[in-house]
């Protein structure tokens, strides 16, 4: 259940401005952006991926090779790197052959490329791997947390998870434990709840690291709109935020509510419920008769 911001590309349309909307097209297996209204060419068809914009730029891979693109289709930085993750907090990660660093938006090498790998900063820090061990630099380079982990998420409000020998916990931005090294996983914070996996049960976390829902279930998904679906055995259903079982567990497939609604699957039918659990018709798909 870890997750990292990795990219993605852009497949559909995104907006600049209030009055003009681009997006990405295919001809012959390679990729440009046009405006969505008009079909104006704004970058013809000869990359390889386009990947989302990111603080006005845009990565973009063609020959194997990874660069920049603004939003005139003007390649700011020309491709060059091995790998590169978007821009953000105005630094991006790229790699030469098998050492990262970071570059500026003028391509400008910031931090030199001395680790193993190197992820985007996230509240002025980033998660760096050397000798197969993960830790965190701020933006001169310096590390701050020392790289000890086997794993390490980005920061989010504060918050890192941390793995290592098998054990998972959560740090603060100054290396503190907020968690100790105890569950087998930690998923990400969703509504200042997070799911762990404690002895192979599952259950939730807040933000200062009690158990507000006992490790009960054999698997546990984010919360979304104050529901989350777990898991015993192989039927599932939804809790709400004190643990309280609001959707009996009587289905074989679980979707996060989203607007009100999840989508669910029972005895090889699928449909809408909404968070009383009451089926709804919705995008096409009707409800048992």
């Amino acid at each position: 259940m870890k997750s990292w911001f990795f990219l993605l590309v852009i497949l559909m349309a995104y907006k600049i401005s209030g009055a003009q909307q681009l997006e990405a097209f295919e001809t012959n297996g390679k990729y440009g952006i046009r405006e969505s209204a008009s079909g104006k060419i704004i970058v013809t068809a000869k990359y390889d991926e386009i990947y989302t914009y990111s603080e006005g730029l845009a990565l973009v891979n063609v020959d194997g090779k990874s660069g920049f693109i603004d939003k005139t289709g003007r390649e700011v930085i020309v491709p060059q790197y091995t790998e590169a993750n978007p821009f953000s907090e105005g630094l991006a990660a790229v790699s030469k052959e098998d050492q990262w660093g970071f570059i500026d938006k003028n391509g400008s090498v910031i931090i030199p490329f001395t680790f193993q790998e190197a992820n985007s900063f996230s509240e002025s820090l980033a998660s760096v791997i050397v000798n197969d061990q993960a830790g965190f630099i701020n933006k001169t380079g310096k590390v701050v947390i020392p790289l000890q982990f086997d794993f390490v998420s980005p920061f989010s409000q504060g918050l890192a998870v941390v793995e290592s020998e098998g054990y998972s916990g959560i740090i603060d931005q100054r290396g503190n434990f907020i968690v100790p090294m105890k569950y087998l996983e930690i998923d990400d914070f969703a509504e200042s709840i997070a799911a762990i996996n404690k002895d192979s049960r599952w259950g939730y976390i807040n933000r200062q690291g009690d158990e507000i829902i006992k490790p009960e279930y054999d698997f546990a998904y984010p919360f979304s709109e104050g529901m989350a679906g777990v898991m015993i055995g192989d039927k599932g259903g939804y809790i709400d935020l004190h643990g309280n079982i609001v959707i009996p567990l009587i289905y074989d497939k679980l979707g996060i509510f989203s607007q009100g609604f999840a989508f669910v699957e029972i005895n090889s039918k699928q449909y809408y419920i909404d968070k009383n659990g009451n089926c709804v018709e919705r995008e096409g798909f009707g409800c048992l008769k």
